[in-house]
């Protein structure tokens, strides 16, 4: 399982409300990486009889289709657990073992795609192992490493800043900012100014009781957090608070 992330909460006791959350940048690229989700997955991890809308039942269809119904060599797996076409899923870690119990890639619903290569080498590679190289012949089942784009690698990446932009490289947002993190999950950097107007915004006309409030996010959090964007518009409230909808 992957290490939690700790987050600051700034809470209305009254309310039972999150204002805000400072966030690093673990959380910033985690919350961000459930827009890369095919929608498969999605119901997968959340479970389609709990979902709202049709998505829930159209899941639930793909599954119930009868072997007979489907063209040769067509797999339901492909609707049902797609595989997420990111090659570096270090942001998507908190989620990779939801709903198996194991966290192993073959019944991960976020398995990531690989690719396979010829053991002659040639310059084809393919995300299905054992299919024919066209040029050789040959099985394609040497799987391939994909690496990377190094900041360390690019002109003018030595030195300090260069590794510090090399731990930058992964996810979406730069490691050296704080983030604010609104209840409905909107994303900014964290300045003295705008946590002040957002208070004064929150507290005017209120009797507020604002404490600080330090969490954990995991894999349960991390799933819950999933959840609760695609329903609601006060997403930290619900999972850190449980507020009742």
């Amino acid at each position: 399982m992957a290490s939690k992330i700790s987050l600051k909460l700034l809470v209305d006791n009254k309310t039972k409300k999150v204002l805000f959350a400072e966030a690093g940048k673990e959380f910033v690229d985690f919350v961000f990486s459930l827009l890369t989700l095919p929608i498969g997955a999605v119901v997968k991890l959340i479970s389609a009889g709990t979902m709202q809308g049709s998505i829930g039942r159209l899941y639930q269809s793909v599954d119930h289709m009868g072997a007979s119904y489907l063209l040769p060599g067509a797999d339901k797996k492909d609707l049902l657990q797609p595989k997420v076409l990111q090659p570096d899923g270090r942001e998507l870690l908190l989620l990779q073992g939801a709903g198996t119990g194991d966290g192993t890639d073959d019944a991960s619903p976020l398995s990531r795609f690989k690719m396979y290569t010829c053991a002659g080498h040639c310059v084809t590679v393919t995300m299905e192992a054992g299919a024919q190289c066209p040029q050789c012949r040959q099985a394609m089942a040497t799987e391939m490493v994909f690496v990377l784009p190094s900041a360390t690698a690019r002109p003018g990446g030595g030195g300090a800043a260069g590794a510090s932009a090399a731990e930058d490289s992964g996810g979406y947002v730069k490691g050296v900012v704080t983030y604010m993190v609104t209840d409905g999950l909107e994303v900014t950097p964290m300045s003295a100014i705008s946590s002040i107007t957002l208070i004064n915004r929150f507290s005017v006309g209120k009797d507020v009781d604002l404490a600080e409030k330090f969490v954990t996010v995991g894999m349960d959090e991390g799933l819950a957090l999933l959840k609760a964007a695609l329903r609601s518009d006060t997403v930290l409230s619900d999972v850190f608070l449980a507020r009742k909808k």
